[in-house]
């Protein structure tokens, strides 16, 4: 990780198989990451279980906190979110159970992981700033 604690989000009770690529998929999805680090155990190189994602500005580390916080579960963990340099992770509010077992957003191939979709931003008007999906539809 190089710089900015404040644009640095503290990522925790990750499973020792979530790979770099996935949580950076996941991750994305609120902002562009700078920099993305899982500490390993340098003699069993298995994750330590927690990751720190570094974003582009302190506003979008902050939007991916409130984002994912109880959204995100990979094999069958609730992933914890909170501003790096905080004294604890933002706790995890219990999300609603929206998707059953076979759900179409379950990943086929991670079986045991799952992600809530996250709202669509598809389109910018300079006037009232980002639509939904949702939104536009209203203006049709």
């Amino acid at each position: 990780m190089s710089s900015d604690p404040s644009c640095t989000v503290y990522i925790g009770n990750l499973d020792e198989r979530v790979s770099d690529r996935v949580l950076y998929d996941i991750l994305i999805q609120a902002g562009r990451v700078v920099d993305l680090h899982i500490p390993r155990d340098k003699e069993t190189d298995r994750s330590k279980g927690f990751a720190f994602a570094e974003y582009e500005t302190e506003e979008i580390a902050d939007y991916a906190v409130r984002l994912f916080t109880g959204l995100v579960t990979l094999y069958n963990r609730t992933l914890r979110f909170g501003l790096s340099g905080q004294d604890k992770a933002t706790p995890n509010l219990q999300a609603p159970s929206m998707f059953t077992s076979n759900s179409p957003f379950k990943s086929r191939l991670y079986e045991d992981v799952s992600v809530s979709p996250l709202p669509r931003y598809a389109q910018v008007d300079e006037g009232s700033g980002l639509k939904t999906d949702e939104e536009k539809m209203e203006d049709l």
